[in-house]
């Protein structure tokens, strides 16, 4: 596993999750593109969680994306 590429998908899907945020807070959004982003979402989660090796037909890629990410964003809050 490439860290740097871990990372990269994570910044990406941070990037993405804030946009879906954005998205669900405008009443006037079109559900279309919410659906998009969360598509996109989901599916860098799992590109994530396929760097990491995790699997795709025993469905452990989208975990391993989603641990990964968490601890991601811990280490992105500034200490203090």
């Amino acid at each position: 596993m490439s860290t740097a590429q871990a990372d990269a998908i994570a910044t990406e899907l941070h990037r993405r999750t804030l946009r879906l945020g954005e998205l669900h807070a405008d009443p006037a959004e079109n559900d279309t593109v919410i659906n998009h982003v969360r598509g996109e979402v989901i599916g860098l989660r799992g590109a994530l969680g396929i760097v990491l090796g995790g699997a795709v037909p025993g469905g452990t890629a989208d975990e391993a994306g989603a641990a990964f990410y968490q601890q991601w964003l811990t280490s992105q809050e500034p200490a203090g």
